[in-house]
């Protein structure tokens, strides 16, 4: 793992760049808008609840209600934003997000019926509530798409800043549908770091352990304040946001299919996640790779990218 040390001075100034934060009226979503504004970006918040008026009183961020499970909504966002104020999208910040209420467990351990009757009622149900995947998962899938399609556009491409979750690495076991969508938005990362670098875009995420957030129950926030252990401010959380969408890299974290370490020249922050917590910054995908040939076998390594390889028509996506 890899320690950084990320202050607020090493944010650029961002004049003249527009960026995108869905879900940032509160958490960890408006600390990052407040540090975008501080460093002069145009921001746009999509969330379903305005920002409070003392976040719009500093630098007049244009909210745009969206709910991002909501493929329209997401699209009327896109279109008010790149139609109605010919803005650019430099940064696209992928945060909203919810928990979950813990029926996916509850419904585990129910008793299942004993006659075709009792199953006929199940049916009739409905199936479970999965709208934690409907926000997490898929709004945060149609968010980076609808990012990536604007960003393609544009000479200078983009980045795209996922908030994941240390339960993607570590799971809570109250939370699964949470753990399970953060686990995917993970390997969305990983998948895409190896593309959107062929259309000048960057993705990356912040994973935060226990953050000031509205989408840790508070039934998991008091046992962890009550043992003396650390809750990361929403601030922390968002200038590691705000960090990986404007930061530089010396080489890129992985390579893959017909890669070459002959070729990698760096660029912008890319495929890389920052784990926050308490007041410290660590990029755990870097470790992750190196010690890969440990806990995956080196022959299995050897031979999953050799598989890679012949499947590697990357070279097809540049135009």
């Amino acid at each position: 793992m890899t320690d950084l040390s990320i202050t607020n001075d090493m944010i650029p100034d961002l004049s003249g760049k527009t960026a995108i934060v869905t879900g940032g009226s509160s958490g960890i979503g408006r600390g990052a808008v407040e540090i975008l504004l501080e460093h002069k970006a145009q921001v746009f918040i999509l969330d379903v609840q305005p920002p409070p008026q003392d976040l719009e009183s500093t630098s007049n961020p244009i909210f745009i209600k969206t709910d991002i499970s909501s493929w329209p909504s997401l699209v009327d966002a896109f279109s008010t934003i790149t139609c109605v104020h010919r803005a650019s999208v430099d940064i696209a910040i992928a945060n909203a997000g919810v928990s979950e209420n813990g029926n996916y467990l509850q419904q585990c351990f129910s008793p299942a019926p004993l006659e075709s009757a009792g199953w006929l009622a199940l049916k009739n149900e409905g199936g479970p509530d999965y709208s934690t995947i409907a926000v997490n998962l898929e709004g945060t899938m149609n968010f980076v798409m609808l990012a990536a399609r604007v960003m393609k556009g544009q000479a200078d491409g983009g980045s795209i800043v996922i908030t994941t979750s240390a339960t993607a690495y570590v799971p809570e076991y109250s939370l699964p549908v949470y753990c399970a969508a953060k686990a995917a938005l993970t390997n969305l990362i990983r998948t895409l770091r190896t593309t959107l670098p062929l259309h000048n875009i960057a993705i990356s995420g912040v994973a935060p352990s226990a953050t000031e957030s509205s989408t840790i129950p508070p039934n998991l926030v008091a046992p962890i304040l009550a043992s003396g252990l650390p809750v990361s401010t929403a601030r922390h959380a968002g200038l590691a946001i705000v960090y990986s969408a404007t930061a530089k890299q010396s080489r890129r974290v992985e390579d893959y299919g017909k890669d070459s370490e002959d070729t990698d020249s760096g660029g912008r922050w890319n495929g890389r996640v920052i784990h926050t917590i308490s007041d410290t910054f660590t990029e755990v995908e870097d470790m992750l790779i190196q010690t890969r040939p440990q806990w995956w076998g080196k022959r299995n390594v050897e031979l999953v990218r050799k598989q890679q390889t012949t499947t590697d028509t990357r070279d097809t996506m540049k135009d």
